[in-house]
């Protein structure tokens, strides 16, 4: 079974996949044939029906707090205070931009820079 994000299938697939349906072949044989579950069928052929097959759901949670500034930001600092702890960063972002955020929003900007932390901030401290 293929593994999809909230933006789903292609929609030439979904096509076929109605298409395929609608010629003649069971829900279950689809689903098989084109690697994907069964109630995914069910729901391109219901979007078929309704004529929405075409529209694609916007990805849910939260946008990004972050700014491609507040990043270059941290990346400064990173570069200044090597051994800083996520929370220190966080501490010298709220000092340098005003905008307060919590560690694990640093750990996920570093994260997205391919960048990881330090696991034990006591034991990784110079003297």
């Amino acid at each position: 079974m293929k593994i999809v994000g909230a933006a789903g299938y292609d929609f030439a697939l979904r096509e076929r996949i109605v298409a395929a349906v609608e010629n003649g072949t069971s829900v279950k044989d689809a689903a098989r044939q084109f690697s994907v579950n069964v109630m995914t069928v069910y729901r391109y052929l219901k979007s078929h029906r309704l004529g929405q097959l075409h529209v694609v759901a916007k990805p849910t949670g939260r946008p990004f707090q972050l700014t491609a500034l507040h990043e270059a930001q941290l990346l400064k600092q990173l570069e200044e205070h090597g051994d800083a702890t996520l929370v220190e960063h966080a501490r010298m972002l709220e000092a340098a931009t005003g905008l307060k955020v919590s560690a694990k929003t640093v750990d996920r900007a570093f994260a997205r820079q391919h960048i990881t932390y330090k696991k034990n901030a006591d034991r990784s401290r110079t003297v």
